[in-house]
Parts: structure tokens; C-alpha cells; sequence
């Protein structure tokens, strides 16, 4: 009997670890008769079904962070390879900017000493680094459309983790409603209220559990749908800009097409201009629409309250620690002080990761057109494109006005490709030391779930030997 006591006050004093109550401040129930069950069958019933509970929610935990954990991982080499393609692009049209600077600068003085072959070997250069630039992105593309496609063999497309998460609830759900039938049958236990209020915090770590999967959830399909339209932009405006390098070359011998590729430059320009705008809206579209999704695929609202969680552990453990509270006090073991100290870092660790996380994907995009320089970037190439048509149109039969015209916008070109290549590498520099300084400290991503991960082996292994 005294063994059976035992067990049954270790599950309740793991149970109320689990939500940050001290371990060595919670009773057990007091053996007492029951008038339908003896103190025996409600112990042994009480323990298998928080042993039950426990195990799904750990479950589910796990779950959580592994799809975390490959949903978040990054291509190989993704960082290098897609700021070598976008640097490259960018260097290329500083090359072609500087070329025009002094072809443009000579020409409006003498416009026949203008040098053809000089500005066409600079449009060939600006028309190879978009190509480069372009297919980068599209390289990138193709890299997440894989990774996708490995995310669904492992089980963590949305569609197949949701369904995974909803069973391991509707489990959760019929154990806690067997626990409150089992609490129920034993109103008259001297426990009876500890245990009403222990299965109000068992319900809220149900709550807990789905409303972190769902921030990962939701994390997850936002930056995806940013990243993808980003990279379809990118590979947009670059394929514009290279078309209008390609007219601009032909141009030079047959000056009609020059209005047609400054028109182009005007487009492109604004398109870098408007790409993080625009892929950061389609990011907060997909953020919405995975919520709905999700709570459509669960049957339920995500709502965790931490304030009344908090209460109830509070409740939980002044009840336990009152005059009229009966039975014996279990010392903490560590494995139990563990599992305390997990339960009360939980909710900063889950944020942390959170936080890490989106700090890291912010700087792995590496392009500049991602930060806040990309409309100033954006708004001196289109400047340059504007330039160009008022040059052409407006002054078509006045070589030096159009070539002047022309000049003031490569000036603005060469401001905007400088500003590109010299941010582009300072932001890849940036990111390579911040991740380099996280991964020194053991806070990766990567490195803080595995943490998680390890805690939850050792739960599972206590709670098995319940």
C-alpha cells in the first residue's frame, strides 16, 4: 500500500512541476476511502491517466519542434550562393553605371567623340549580371520548392502536421474527460480540490501545446510565401533589366529602341523599389490565412492565456501549502527540479527561439532590396530610366541635351549600384558574424531546439517510469 502511495505522489507531484509550482511544495493526496473507489484504485487510475496525458503532450512538444526545426532549415550554402549571385549582378551594373558616367559625361560636350563600343560592352555587362542576379533567385526558388517536397515525405506539410497535432488533442481530450470523471466519482476525497484545479492546468497545458505549434505553424508558412514572392520579384526585375540591357545594346546602332529600354529601366527599378513591400504584405496575407486554416483543420480557436495559467499554478500551490491541506510532502528529486525549471523558462525558451529564429532569417536573406535601403536603391534606378525617356523623347533631334540627360542618369545609377554592392556585402558580413556569435553562445536555432529536445527525452523517461 505504501508503495502504491508512492507512485501516486510522485504523478502528482510531476504533474504540478510541469506548471512551475516547486516541486518540493506539493502534497500528495492524503490516503483517504472513497465511496466508490478504495485509495488503491484511485491512485493507480489517477497516475495512468496523467501518465497518459503527460506522454501525448509530450508528444505533441516534440512534434512541434521538429517541424520546427526542418521547416526552418536553410539550404546549404544558400546564404554564399545567393549573395555571390546578387553581388555579381550588382557589381555588373556599377560597371555598366561607371562606363556610361564617362561615355555620357564626353558625349554632351563632343558627342562624336562618344565611344559605341565602350557602351555596348557596358550594356553586354549589365545585361550578364541580371542574368546571373535573375537566376539566382530562381536557383533559390527551386531550392524551397524542393525542400517542400522533402517536408511532405517527412510529414511536416501543413496539411499533414495539422492532422498529426488534431489527433494527439482529440487523445488529450478524452483522457482529461476520463481524469475529471475519475476526480468526479471521488468528490468526497480531502484532495477533491487540488485535483479540480490540477485538471483546470492540465486543460490550459493542452491550450500551451497548441498555441506554440501554431505560432510555429503560422511562423512557418509566413516566411515561406515572403520568400518565394521575393524571389520571384527578384528574378522579374532582373529578367526586365537584362531585356532592357539587351535594347539599350541594339540601341546604340538603332537609336528608336532607346525609349523602349528606358521605359524598361523605369519598370525594373520600381519593381526592386516595391519587391520587400509587396513580399512582406504577401507574408502577412499567408500568416492569416494559415491561422484560419489551422483552426479549421482542429476544430477549434487557438487561445492560451498565460495570466490565468499562471493563476491556476498559483491557485495549485496555496492549496497544497494551506493548514487544511492533507498529505505527505515528496522531496524533490532532480530530475523533478528539472522538469520545474523547464515548465518556468518554458514560455521566455518557446519565445526566444521564436525571436532567434526570425532574426536569422531576416539577415540569411542577405539581398539589399530586403532592407530599408531597397526603396532608395529602387528609386535611383528608376530615376535613371526616367532621365533616359525624357532624354529621348524630349530632346530627340539635340544629341547633347539627350547625352546630358542621359549623364545625370547614370550618376543616379551609379549612386544606387554602388549603394547595392557596398550594403549587399556589408549585410552578408553582418550576417555571417551574428550567426557566428549565436552559435558561440549555444543560441542557434537549431542549437536551443535541440536543448528542448533533450529535456523532453528526459520527461518522457520519468513519466514512463511512473
Amino acid at each position: 500500500m505504501q508503495t502504491k502511495i508512492a507512485r501516486w505522489c510522485l504523478c502528482a507531484i510531476l504533474s504540478l512541476s510541469l506548471f512551475s509550482a516547486p516541486a518540493a511544495q506539493i502534497g500528495a493526496f492524503a490516503a483517504a476511502e472513497d465511496n466508490q473507489y478504495s485509495e488503491g484504485e484511485f491512485s493507480k487510475s489517477y497516475t495512468e491517466l496523467t501518465k497518459k496525458v503527460l506522454l501525448a503532450g509530450i508528444a505533441i512538444e516534440r512534434f512541434s519542434l521538429n517541424y520546427r526545426k526542418e521547416t526552418a532549415r536553410e539550404a546549404k550554402f544558400r546564404k554564399l550562393r545567393f549573395f555571390a549571385a546578387q553581388e555579381a549582378g550588382a557589381g555588373c551594373g556599377l560597371a555598366f553605371e561607371i562606363i556610361g558616367l564617362k561615355q555620357f559625361g564626353l558625349g554632351r560636350k563632343r558627342p562624336l567623340e562618344l565611344d559605341k563600343g565602350a557602351v555596348k560592352g557596358a550594356t553586354v555587362t549589365a545585361m550578364t549580371g541580371s542574368i546571373i542576379a535573375g537566376s539566382g533567385s530562381l536557383l533559390e526558388l527551386a531550392s524551397n520548392i524542393e525542400h517542400s517536397f522533402k517536408l511532405k515525405k517527412l510529414g511536416y506539410d501543413s496539411k499533414t502536421a495539422n492532422k498529426y497535432v488534431s489527433s494527439k488533442l482529440q487523445e488529450i481530450d478524452k483522457l482529461l474527460q476520463e481524469r475529471a470523471n475519475l476526480v468526479a466519482a471521488n468528490a468526497n476525497h480531502p484532495a477533491y480540490q487540488r485535483a479540480l484545479v490540477e485538471g483546470k492546468i492540465l486543460t490550459s497545458m493542452r491550450s500551451a501545446f497548441v498555441n506554440e505549434y501554431a505560432a510555429f505553424h503560422n511562423d512557418t508558412n509566413t516566411n515561406r510565401a515572403f520568400q518565394n514572392l521575393f524571389f520571384i520579384l527578384n528574378a522579374s526585375y532582373n529578367a526586365m533589366g537584362a531585356t532592357a540591357a539587351g535594347l539599350a545594346y541594339k540601341a546604340v546602332e538603332t537609336p528608336v529602341l532607346n525609349g523602349p529600354a528606358n521605359i524598361l529601366f523605369i519598370i525594373s527599378g520600381a519593381t526592386a523599389m516595391a519587391t520587400p513591400f509587396v513580399s512582406s504584405g504577401a507574408g502577412l496575407l499567408a500568416r492569416k490565412l494559415s491561422a484560419h486554416g489551422l483552426e479549421k483543420d482542429l476544430k477549434e480557436k487557438v487561445n492560451f492565456n498565460p495570466e490565468e495559467f499562471a493563476a491556476q499554478r498559483r491557485e495549485l500551490e496555496s492549496l497544497s501549502n494551506s493548514s487544511s491541506a492533507t498529505g505527505t510532502l515528496i522531496p524533490s528529486l532532480p530530475a523533478t527540479e528539472r522538469l520545474s525549471l523547464y515548465t518556468e523558462s518554458g514560455t521566455l525558451f518557446r519565445k526566444q527561439i521564436e525571436s532567434e529564429s526570425r532574426t536569422m532569417r531576416e539577415l540569411s536573406k542577405v539581398a539589399l532590396e530586403t532592407s530599408f535601403l531597397a526603396p532608395a536603391i529602387g528609386s535611383l534606378l528608376m530615376t535613371q530610366g526616367i532621365f533616359g525617356t525624357h532624354g529621348y523623347f524630349d530632346y530627340a533631334t539635340k544629341p547633347r541635351k539627350q547625352l546630358d540627360q542621359f549623364y545625370r542618369g547614370s550618376v543616379c545609377g551609379t549612386v544606387g549600384t554602388g549603394l547595392a554592392v557596398v550594403g549587399n556585402a556589408a549585410w552578408f558580413l553582418a550576417s555571417l558574424s551574428y550567426e557566428h556569435s549565436l552559435k558561440k553562445k549555444e543560441n542557434l536555432p537549431e542549437q536551443l531546439i535541440n536543448k528542448r529536445l533533450q529535456h523532453l527525452d528526459e520527461m518522457e523517461k520519468l513519466v514512463q517510469a511512473l
